[in-house]
């Protein structure tokens, strides 16, 4: 009877639906959830977008990628140092792994500090038999001598659809995590590159001999600022190289959708971009959205968060879509962004591009929901309630 009690009372407290009521009505919840704060409705924001043209445009994009890469341009050539073709089927030698496999049972019966750690070659023999797979292809370079490789999983579908998909995860996991969701995109045709943060998952020496070892990449791209904003460069390029592409999209969840907000900015080959659970300029982040100034210091003085958006749909065929889980547990909740929406979109729309702000009122948590991967899809595809 107990037992039969507590199994009811979990479900109801993690039931998205009940779990959003609870929200809603803790105390203090009409405050943090319903109405933007008065501190937010008081700042200036119309002066924060300072994008005004195309010639604007260019000149923020020169800037920004001669302090991330150093260069003015682009590094349109640059490869992975090494691919490995089908890992799925040949993962070659790695290290032990350091948490259990497999989807099921790893966040049943793994600490946090080795769920953020788990590996591609321990995890790819998991996906092998998923619908419409031809393979998966892991992309590699060596960043910061013993301290920062990358590593990109490459999905190949078997009958594509002409579409890529970036996925860039957060903090605190790896796209290992979103493994039904990608399962989906490829099963449905999509080309997915895979992207972890700096620190996450192979994006270590942990693993020394596989990853960090040989010839170290230029030094410019060693950086802070390169170590995150580089990776999402090389997927498109080998995925450019592989095949011609009709639309390459991009979504990042939580600090992820930083790393998407800054990299449809200065990739022009983004056509479409969905930061999820996260962005907003950095005179409104509070408690643990601060932690979110890291990943754009020395960037903003540059373009700030709400040009950067611009940026991401700054022409025709361009677009931004940004989520934002009203009720979300952690961070980036509430109405705050709806003051934002009206100026983005219109600076959005001058250029030619489109921005939206969406509201996602469906769970609590901090993820991006089958309601948001449902308007994701519809934007992908350019059809449904938030097509253009």
């Amino acid at each position: 009877m107990v037992c039969a009690l507590g199994a009811v009372l979990s479900l109801l407290y993690y039931w998205d639906p009940t779990r959003t009521a609870f929200k809603r009505l803790m105390p203090g919840g009409d405050a943090r959830f319903e109405h933007i704060p008065a501190d937010t409705a008081s700042l200036p924001v119309s002066e924060w977008v300072t994008i005004r043209d195309a010639a604007d445009v260019r000149d923020r994009r020169g800037r920004l990628l001669t302090r991330i890469f150093g260069a003015p341009t682009l590094p349109r050539d640059l490869m992975p140092q090494r691919v490995v073709r089908h890992i799925e089927k040949n993962p070659g030698k790695h290290h032990t792994c350091l948490s259990p496999t497999g989807p099921a049972v790893v966040h049943l019966l793994s600490r946090m500090d080795t769920i953020i750690m788990r590996a591609l070659a321990c995890e790819a023999a998991y996906y092998r038999r998923w619908r419409n797979l031809a393979g998966i292809d892991e992309l590699t370079g060596y960043l910061v001598k013993d301290w920062y490789p990358y590593s990109i999983a490459y999905f190949r579908p078997k009958r594509g659809n002409g579409r890529l998909i970036l996925y860039q995860q957060g903090l605190a996991a790896t796209y290992h995590d979103q493994h039904r969701m990608i399962e989906g995109w490829v099963g449905e045709g999509y080309t997915v590159a895979a992207l972890n943060m700096p620190g996450y998952g192979d994006n270590t020496c942990y693993d020394q001999r596989r990853y960090c070892r040989g010839t170290l990449m230029d030094a410019r791209f060693g950086t802070k600022l390169a170590m995150a904003f580089l990776p999402p460069v090389v997927a498109v390029n080998y995925a450019m190289a592989e095949q011609r592409f009709r639309q390459i999209a991009m979504i990042g969840v939580s600090s992820g959708a930083w790393v998407t907000l800054v990299s449809a900015a200065i990739d022009p080959r983004i056509g479409v971009s969905f930061p999820v659970a996260g962005v907003l300029p950095l005179a409104m982040l509070k408690g643990k959205e601060e932690s979110a100034r890291e990943i754009v210091e020395g960037l903003t003085d540059i373009a700030g968060v709400l040009d950067l958006a611009v940026m991401g749909a700054d022409r025709s065929g361009r677009r931004q879509v940004q989520i934002f889980n009203r009720y979300d547990r952690c961070c980036f909740y509430g109405p705050r962004a709806a003051v934002l929406a009206p100026l983005l979109a219109e600076a959005a729309r001058k250029l030619g591009g489109r921005h939206q702000v969406l509201f996602d009122e469906t769970h609590a948590r901090h993820k991006i929901s089958r309601w948001a991967a449902d308007r994701i899809m519809e934007a992908v595809n350019g059809s449904g309630t938030a097509a253009p």
